[in-house]
């Protein structure tokens, strides 16, 4: 005669013990879905951590670039893409003058062109004075504060430096 722990390991093939089987390994195939996506919340944002990158030179008139000036549209320059991380992340933003003189770094902000909401890309209206998102109405201030619409928070900002005249924008600020 077995012993109970005998039956506990021992499985007869039936419908009831295939289902169990079945439902079981659906289960946890779907635990292994949500743990996932914890993890990849877990993994720091895209541009955290970037290398800098030079996007120009700054003058009154605008940034010079490889590509020529792009200039200050009622106080806002770009978007300028960069490679946020080194790999090939290709991230926009725009670079702020707040205070009237584009040369000093503390009258700058440079803000991230995705929409925290879907993640589309912000386009500056000068007649408004303000980042318009195209896919579901977000309003950002020109400092990148959210005015109205869906998004739960303003635009990113990135750190920058300038060096010798030079913009290097360093990647997403945490927070």
């Amino acid at each position: 005669m077995a012993s109970p722990a005998d039956r506990l390991y021992r499985v007869t093939p039936s419908r009831a013990n295939f289902m169990i089987v079945s439902f079981t390994s659906i289960l946890g195939l779907i635990t292994l879905g949500y743990v996932g996506a914890a993890i990849a919340y877990l993994i720091p944002p895209k541009g955290a951590g970037s290398r800098a990158q030079d996007l120009g030179r700054l003058s009154s008139a605008g940034i010079e670039g490889p590509s020529g000036t792009v200039a200050f549209d009622n106080g806002v320059a770009g978007p300028f893409v960069y490679d946020a991380t080194g790999r090939g992340d290709a991230q926009g933003v725009f670079v702020v003058d707040t205070g009237g003189d584009p040369t000093q770094a503390s009258n700058l902000l440079v803000l991230e062109q995705t929409c925290r909401h879907l993640g589309c890309p912000v386009a500056w209206t000068a007649a408004t004075n303000t980042f318009n998102c195209p896919c579901h109405g977000s309003v950002f201030s020109k400092k990148g504060d959210r005015v109205s619409g869906p998004t739960p928070a303003g635009l990113y900002k990135h750190s920058f430096e300038v060096k010798n005249g030079t913009l290097w924008v360093k990647g997403r600020e945490q927070g």
